[in-house]
């Protein structure tokens, strides 16, 4: 299968880093086509600019800086995106993603006089998540699960009608056990072999 691991986060010691490795090594184990996009490694730009919020419905090719990621985003048939949650949600870097990358054209598109949006990602039959939480799994559900709904909601209906859907987190990490933690990578890497 060919899968885009996308990741995000500032530290190189981080679990998040660590559980990346996990995925990989499952990924590699099962024989996937992997491509890595690391946004803090890259030093991308979460910020949406005003020219590009003014032009959101313009041409991919104007934004020359994005091209692997449009291009990587039409390729893959799976997306695992892995990260922390912070305060319910993804840190910005990967909400600047959402926003700059997945544009007009390139995972939808918005015919001239039309007033829905056609998905154009419909190579994507896999959307997954894997994630830490400082909080716990009931305090993360009173939240309403933002981080989860924003990809399992929004994102999803850009991809493929039957895209099948998967989160892979921890919670209560700041409390957690280095059993815990090492329990929980074992369960990630065996997830994608």
């Amino acid at each position: 299968m060919k899968t885009l691991v996308v990741v995000t986060h500032p530290r190189h010691d981080s679990l998040t880093k660590a559980a990346c490795e996990r995925v990989l090594a499952g990924l590699k184990t099962a024989g996937d086509d992997i491509r890595i996009l690391d946004l803090d490694d890259e030093n991308f730009s979460p910020a949406l600019t005003l020219e590009e919020r003014l032009d959101h419905l313009g041409d991919p090719a104007d934004r020359p800086a994005n091209q692997h990621h449009f291009e990587a985003l039409q390729w893959c048939e799976r997306i695992v995106l892995v990260y922390p949650t912070w305060f319910g949600g993804q840190p910005a870097m990967l909400k600047g993603w959402f926003d700059r990358v997945w544009m007009n054209d390139v995972a939808f598109s918005l015919p001239t006089g039309a007033s829905r949006i056609y998905a154009k990602l419909k190579n994507i039959k896999r959307l997954e998540i894997v994630t830490s939480h400082g909080s716990s799994r009931s305090l993360n559900w009173l939240q309403g699960n933002p981080g989860r709904i924003t990809v399992f909601r929004t994102l999803r209906v850009l991809c493929h009608p039957l895209c099948r859907t998967r989160c892979t987190a921890i919670y209560d990490i700041d409390r957690a056990t280095p059993e815990q933690v090492g329990e929980w990578l074992d369960l990630v890497e065996k997830r994608y072999s």
